[in-house]
């Protein structure tokens, strides 16, 4: 498989184009009126109980995941249509279930996790047509143009498809814990402290390549920033069905899986 996915300038700034360039879409979208109808950010009684609930979701969710790497889910029948259309996805459905669970047990409504049947029509026309944005973005920046019909073909393909129940329950996860973490810290650091972790997720791998000090800020504020507009988004349109799609496709451009 073609390497795509790198610590360079030919990677960061085509990706950062077109997440920018989608989100901002959604901002036009929503300026005109044509937006779907947004709801408030459900509050909680025990802001940092929640928080604390959300944290042990997710401890939860990376040891299920583990246990699925070690062979203790359902067990799996290769590269099978029956194993990528149904138990993959149903292993996905138990890796993710604490937080369900946590749902239930607070009384929680889906919309804690940006999640509504308001607009859905719209939310997946929408989340199709900046894709689709997005994609002419990076490929054209890349010079890249030409892979679009081989893009659009892979992305309907069963082994990419079989993809997007895991790639949809970690924007659920994200959400889950986004909302939880702007209950107890507030929006400004809810959106602060994951984007200055992720940017600095990447310094290490980046100094440990060697790279220059001055790419190493510029990806650095890149990812930083890029990951703020991202979540300002979510935070704004409070919803992830559409950025599930978007996520989706770009994993498709990217050759994630």
């Amino acid at each position: 498989m073609e390497e795509i996915m790198q610590s360079n300038s030919f990677f960061i700034i085509p990706l950062s184009a077109a997440y920018l360039s989608m989100c901002g879409l959604w901002f036009m979208l929503n300026k005109f009126g044509k937006s779907w109808n947004i709801q408030s950010i459900e509050t909680s009684s025990k802001p940092w109980a929640d928080f604390g609930i959300s944290l042990v979701a997710a401890f939860a969710i990376l040891g299920i995941g583990q246990a699925y790497t070690s062979g203790w889910l359902i067990p799996t029948g290769g590269n099978s249509i029956i194993n990528q259309l149904i138990v993959w996805p149903l292993n996905n459905v138990l890796i993710f279930s604490p937080i369900i669970i946590a749902l239930v047990l607070r009384k929680q409504s889906m919309k804690t996790i940006f999640i509504s049947k308001e607009g859905l029509f719209l939310k997946l026309v929408f989340g199709l047509v900046a894709s689709f944005t997005g994609i002419l973005i990076f490929t054209g920046i890349r010079s890249e143009i030409s892979r679009v019909p081989e893009i659009l073909t892979s992305a309907v393909s069963i082994e990419a498809l079989s993809n997007f129940p895991a790639i949809f329950f970690e924007n659920i996860a994200l959400a889950f814990l986004f909302v939880r973490l702007k209950w107890a810290i507030g929006i400004r650091w809810a959106i602060a402290i994951p984007s200055i972790l992720f940017a600095f997720a990447h310094v290490p791998g980046s100094i440990a390549e060697g790279d220059p000090i001055g790419h190493i800020l510029t990806f650095f504020f890149l990812t930083g920033g890029l990951t703020t507009f991202i979540l300002y988004t979510a935070y704004r349109s409070r919803d992830i069905i559409w950025l599930g799609l978007v996520h989706y496709l770009m994993d498709v451009v990217i050759k994630a899986f």
